[in-house]
């Protein structure tokens, strides 16, 4: 099944979305028992309606069902095709769907940063929202370096401590341009 660029960047940026893709790609394989048990902030309904969608889109596959007494419960995994999409771009090295995912990605940070501007409430400094370019100077191989580093410190972040009521969950976004040929 062929995965719209649409539908990935949906994932990217919508919360409830990217948070179970997450605990999916983490985990490898889990039934939605498994992630009521893990994302505490998401509602069941929600949950079922959020990995039906994700399976009709193509971004998750069923790869079992177990008979739980009188339930038939459904295992997911991230579909390869949604995990190599970059991948694929990258190694055909299409500059025009390379664009495509960079403005979509884009789009869908505006409408995520248009709702938040539109709510009545907004507390930019309350709410810790911003968003930074800083120029850095490395070689392609430090730039990799860089983004393991990232991952590392990220990686505690990506799933809720229950424990902590004042977690909101947040996107931080990342993006690389290309060298300047200065």
């Amino acid at each position: 099944m062929e995965i719209s660029i649409k539908e990935i960047m949906d994932c990217i940026v919508n919360p409830v979305k990217s948070q179970i893709i997450l605990a999916i790609q983490q985990k490898g394989e889990c039934t939605a028992k498994d992630l009521l048990t893990s994302q505490h902030d998401i509602s069941q309904a929600t949950l079922y309606r959020t990995l039906n969608r994700l399976v009709d889109s193509g971004i998750l596959k069923i790869v079992a069902k177990n008979k739980v007494r009188a339930v038939t419960e459904r295992v997911y995994a991230l579909n390869e095709s949604f995990l190599n999409v970059n991948q694929s771009v990258i190694e055909q090295n299409d500059g025009e769907a390379y664009f495509k995912l960079f403005t979509n990605f884009i789009i869908m940070l505006m409408k995520e940063f248009q709702k938040y501007a539109d709510t009545p409430s907004i507390n930019i400094i309350k709410d810790v929202s911003g968003f930074s370019a800083t120029p850095i100077y490395a070689t392609g191989e430090e730039m990799l370096e860089l983004g393991n580093k990232l991952n590392e410190i990220i990686a505690p972040y990506q799933t809720r401590n229950p424990s902590v009521d004042e977690q909101k969950i947040r996107i931080l976004a990342t993006i690389i341009t290309p060298p300047n040929k200065k």
